[in-house]
């Protein structure tokens, strides 16, 4: 297409100076402008669009090129009427007078204060650049939610646009079928949306229905491309825990040794295998048959295991329990809810919870984050010329989070329903956060994720506060640990991976934990097996969750990356305490050590 476009370029015989108002106060660069408009009438006469919208119209110089490259086209512009940004009070009227042949309208309005662009869905939207970054952003929001084509004019006409605009295309790749930039005058840059994502299913409306109304919108490619975890869940296909968000929440549910377990919102089905796996009885609650689908394939190669969980599609404010639950666990899901929803899933936890259970919760982001920190890093960046735009969230958040939660909310509305509520500031580095030590306020404003544990029963907030952190094991506690390798395959190709399972005994005194700031965590070393050299030394970490206690035994998916070059080598599996050492470097090595061919 482009190179059509600059074909076209150079065919046109379009000068806008035939139509320019002569009391234009930027005469003097007409002559620059010539092939600026040239482009825009070329694109035009490519793209072939039968509707354009532009926001910006000035003088109109850009409408009367769209529509010199397609005559039939019929044109809306938006235009502020204003001396701002790069426009002239009175221009609007000069466009009118030109176009009056033309299937022209034209309206004044601000466009940064519409959440919809009026009429339908356009072929061609044209978004000005003649604005500061946060302008351009919201336009390109609203754009490509009815615009097949997008073109944004002066993409590199300043910094502070080009870093907006980059920062858009960022966020919003998921809807892009593909862009591309023209340097030119101004610099035009195209994007075409995918076609699925226009109008109606790029904005759903949330009201009495609560949050049914999303359903559709927890895709695979939500579950897959965006969802937090999304990444290491492609490593290892929810077997192994790698993230450090799930491996908190696991270790938390699991601090009592639950029987039965209750997973509302159970996504991709990470925590109903790290449970099911122990032996729990696990009930798994999700409203979208994709995720269900995608959590029930990880069961696929563990039938003993699967029959462990049993599965509701339902939404978790309706769904039909039965019994009661040592530990009921809501991962980032309490955000996805209304209020009224909120409500009623804390009454319905409450009526469920097992004396002496316990309701976890994880919320991400602390509104406070966005609210107070996130304006504060924008004016920093302002200060040193970069860019942060006005609205911090993704396009999935600001579709999904219909009820973020403050911290004050969260534990009066958790209060209502449960006598005894601990709440605490994390984050994905720390999940102690302020369980573990008093945060200042700007700690609190600056931390995203929220946890807190409710319950009838007396919450031991230290006993979780030392569960979330480790501290450095001494050599003599670390020679009483072994792992041993209970499966792994003899041939396997170069760069790919695979599981293993292992046997972590922990004969120490020290419960061993995968949390920071010294956290112990299962990993492996590849040794050529011919020569003895050290091909990996560090290799895939994979979290102990749930942790493992003093005196005790467990088995532990682990996820291993193959070397890229071909040979004989020796899999080491081995404990690493980060920051501290390697466990088992001395003494027996055990069952620990296998013989790969890579090919």
């Amino acid at each position: 297409m482009f190179d059509l476009i600059l074909k076209q370029v150079a065919q046109t015989d379009f000068d806008f100076r035939q139509i320019a108002n002569p009391d234009d106060p930027a005469k003097q660069r007409f002559d620059e402008w010539v092939d600026y408009y040239k482009l825009k009438a070329a694109i035009a006469k490519v793209v072939q669009p039968r509707s354009i919208l532009e926001i910006g119209v000035r003088f109109g110089y850009s409408a009367a090129a769209f529509l010199h490259g397609n005559p039939a086209a019929s044109y809306v512009g938006i235009d502020n009427d204003s001396d701002s940004f790069g426009g002239t009070k009175g221009a609007i009227e000069w466009a009118r007078q030109m176009l009056r042949d033309k299937k022209a309208t034209f309206l004044v309005a601000d466009s940064q204060s519409m959440k919809r662009f009026p009429g339908g869905i356009y072929d061609l939207i044209h978004v000005d650049g003649q604005q500061d970054g946060d302008g351009t952003y919201h336009d390109l929001e609203l754009a490509v939610k009815q615009g097949r084509v997008v073109l944004v004019d002066g993409y590199f006409w300043t910094a502070t646009n080009f870093h907006a605009v980059n920062e858009f295309l960022f966020r919003h790749k998921d809807i892009i079928e593909c862009f591309g930039a023209i340097p030119g005058y101004a610099g035009e840059l195209l994007i075409k949306v995918k076609p699925e994502f226009l109008e109606s299913s790029a904005a759903m409306p949330v009201g009495a229905a609560g949050s049914e109304p999303l359903r559709d919108c927890y895709s695979a490619q939500y579950f897959l491309r965006d969802c937090g975890g999304w990444d290491t869940f492609r490593m290892h296909g929810g077997r192994c825990i790698l993230d450090p968000r799930l491996g908190s929440m696991v270790d938390l549910a699991f601090l009592k040794s639950p029987k039965r377990l209750l997973d509302l919102g159970c996504g991709r089905g990470e925590t109903v295998y790290a449970a099911a796996s122990r032996g729990v009885e696990v009930t798994a609650v999700d409203y979208s048959p994709r995720a269900m689908e995608i959590a029930k394939g990880v069961f696929a190669a563990n039938e003993a295991c699967a029959r462990r969980v049993e599965w509701i599609c339902d939404s978790v404010a309706s769904a039909a329990l039965s019994g009661t639950y040592d530990a009921v666990v809501a991962s980032d899901i309490i955000e996805h809810l209304t209020p009224v929803e909120v409500t009623g899933v804390y009454a319905k936890v409450a009526a469920h919870l097992a004396a002496g259970g316990r309701f976890i919760v994880h919320t991400s982001p602390n509104r406070w984050h966005y609210q107070y920190d996130y304006e504060r890093r924008r004016r920093i960046a302002a200060s040193v010329g970069a860019y942060l735009p006005r609205e911090p969230r993704t396009r999935y958040e600001k579709l999904m989070h219909i009820n973020e939660q403050s911290p004050n909310v969260l534990r009066r509305e958790l209060r209502r329903h449960f006598k005894h509520v601990a709440l605490w500031f994390g984050s994905a580095d720390d999940a102690a956060g302020s369980l573990a030590r008093p945060f200042t306020r700007r700690e609190m404003a600056a931390a995203r994720d929220l946890y807190a544990v409710a319950s009838q029963e007396p919450v031991a907030t230290g006993e979780m506060a030392e569960l979330l952190r480790s501290n450095p094991m001494p050599a003599p506690a670390s020679a009483q640990v072994t792992v041993e390798m209970l499966d792994c395959p003899t041939g396997v190709s170069c760069g790919s991976k695979f599981e293993i399972k292992v046997k972590v005994v922990n004969n120490s005194d020290v419960m061993l934990r995968s949390h920071p700031p010294y956290p112990v965590r299962i990993s492996y070393h590849w040794v050529e097996a011919r020569t003895g050299e050290m091909v990996v030394h560090d290799g895939q970490r994979t979290f102990l969750a749930p942790a493992l206690p003093a005196k005790t035994a467990a088995t532990y998916n682990a996820l291993v990356c193959v070397p890229a070059r071909k040979g004989d080598f020796r899999l080491e599996a081995r404990l690493v305490q980060e920051g501290s050492r390697w466990f088992g470097e001395v003494g027996p090595a055990g069952n620990r050590d296998r013989v790969v061919a890579v090919r």
